[in-house]
């Protein structure tokens, strides 16, 4: 079983409100077709701007969820498109802050063939409600499933030490411990980059491998699949 996550930066253009982009998923979704997994979109610019303009306010709330929706409408269309047939699970109704409280939800749609699709999303606490990123779903999903692989999949072909095109920019192929990290363009509240390297590392102490790749390196996620290491990614090794 594998866990993949779709950046919010790879599927939505985030420095443009509700910019959905066609096509990304489709081209790297063939390479899970009969295998299990469950899925993970990031928000991107459909949830981000009003996090930011709102906060967790009741208003910021109800706008975050309605815009999220859509997206994972969206999103489960082109996955079943790819012959992904997808069940959406909404966090809320599952996590209770970072903690997975309702596994059998997501084990259910498993054992039937369909592939359970979350997203970062806003949950009830103890605090009141809390943002919960789509890396945070990854890593407790990670702790519970024991997957042979976690992958990121961006819109870059792997995590660099700087920006990707900026002068001093080099890709790291192995990670082995956190580095700076400069921001990522557009609106993110959940940490960009240095969350996914927090998220990676995190993971891979559990035991399992995990893997950012470009989500247009549709071979590199097949080799994954396959149970092997690309070259083209970054890797994260326990």
């Amino acid at each position: 079983m594998f866990i993949v996550k779709f950046g919010g930066s790879a599927i939505t253009d985030k420095t443009k409100p509700y910019t959905f982009l066609r096509g990304r998923i489709a081209q790297a979704a063939p390479a899970l077709r009969g295998r299990r997994a469950v899925l993970i979109h990031g928000a991107g610019s459909f949830a981000h701007p009003h996090v930011k303009a709102f906060g967790l306010t009741p208003t910021g709330i109800a706008l975050t969820k309605a815009t999220l929706r859509r997206l994972t409408a969206l999103v489960a269309e082109e996955l079943l498109e790819a012959g992904l047939p997808a069940m959406p699970v909404e966090p809320s109704d599952v996590f209770w802050g970072r903690s997975l409280v309702r596994r059998e939800v997501i084990t259910h749609a498993l054992e039937r063939g369909l592939y359970p699709l979350l997203h970062g999303d806003i949950v009830p606490s103890d605090e009141g409600y809390v943002v919960v990123s789509g890396d945070d779903i990854a890593v407790e999903l990670a702790r519970l499933y024991k997957p042979s692989a976690v992958i990121f999949l961006m819109n870059v072909d792997g995590i660099y030490t700087a920006s990707p095109g900026s002068p001093n920019a080099e890709k790291i192929r192995r990670l082995k411990s956190n580095v700076y990290l400069e921001g990522t363009a557009g609106v993110d509240v959940t940490g960009g980059i240095r969350k996914k390297v927090e998220a990676g590392l995190a993971i891979a102490a559990l035991g399992t491998p995990v893997f950012y790749c470009s989500i247009s390196d549709r071979e590199s996620l097949e080799i994954i699949a396959r149970g092997g290491a690309p070259e083209n990614c970054t890797s994260v090794e326990p």
